[in-house]
């Protein structure tokens, strides 16, 4: 029967982390950043755009797409990490009653784990001026993935804050993974507060398949499609999108 579901499901071993932070899907969240960059061109299209060429952010298919791609997972709890001049040493706090409660609903699994440097076997290389230890961050969340398909999971594309990053990674078909995004911290030396709620990571089904290429010197049919493209991309003063008519 699971195969059968085309969908992914996401389960919650807390119901009240699902109802208070649920998975969101990315179309409907829009950093800081985002709704000023939308605000500043609607206000040039108003004032020049009917004599002046006016392009924006808001307008650029390759940003808006994968920003509006997938699902994002958030924070279920405040954090703060505070890190010195070494490279691999940091603390951490969380609201001290958080672990009792947990304990209380019989989730006693472990809230964050680590990965330094020390560690070659499990870590990736890192920036060079990043903390050198990945911080996971475990989550009441599981998926499932349904045959024929993968989650990729990667960082909350053009976030309002760069202090940290998701690490990257694709998950297969399969009934079962736990999601437990690790981070790498670039706030160093200094104090990074996470806050419930912040968005940590987001995620996009794709096909599992690989697909060939093929390259090739331009033909007819392609640069017809391309003189389209220019056409309906610079005959108006305003950019349209791909999804314009």
């Amino acid at each position: 029967m699971f195969w059968k579901k085309s969908q992914v499901t996401f389960n919650c071993k807390i119901p009240e982390v699902l109802a208070n932070y649920p998975i969101i899907a990315a179309k409907d969240y829009r950093p800081n950043w985002w709704r000023q960059s939308a605000r500043e061109y609607k206000n040039r299209v108003e004032q020049i755009g009917s004599h002046e060429h006016v392009a924006g952010t808001v307008k650029c298919p390759g940003v808006s797409s994968i920003m509006q791609r997938g699902w994002i997972l958030t924070s279920w709890f405040d954090l703060t990490i505070l890190t010195g001049t070494e490279s691999d040493r940091f603390e951490y706090a969380i609201p001290p009653n958080l672990q009792q409660y947990l304990k209380s609903q019989n989730y006693d699994q472990k809230l964050i784990n680590w990965f330094s440097e020390n560690e070659p076997a499990i870590r990736v290389p890192l920036r060079p001026n990043s903390l050198q230890t990945l911080i996971k961050i475990n989550t009441p969340w599981s998926v499932c993935i349904p045959k024929g398909r993968a989650l990729i999971t990667m960082p909350v594309p053009y976030p309002d804050s760069r202090d940290f990053t998701v690490q990257i990674g694709q998950l297969g078909p399969g009934k079962f993974y736990d999601i437990s995004p690790t981070i790498e911290i670039h706030k160093k030396p200094g104090e990074l507060f996470i806050p419930a709620g912040t968005p940590l990571m987001q995620m996009l089904i794709v096909n599992d398949l690989d697909y060939g290429i093929k390259q090739q010197q331009q033909d007819k049919i392609s640069a017809e499609l391309e003189q389209k493209t220019r056409f309906r991309t610079t005959h108006t003063f305003t950019t349209r999108d791909h999804n314009d008519n």
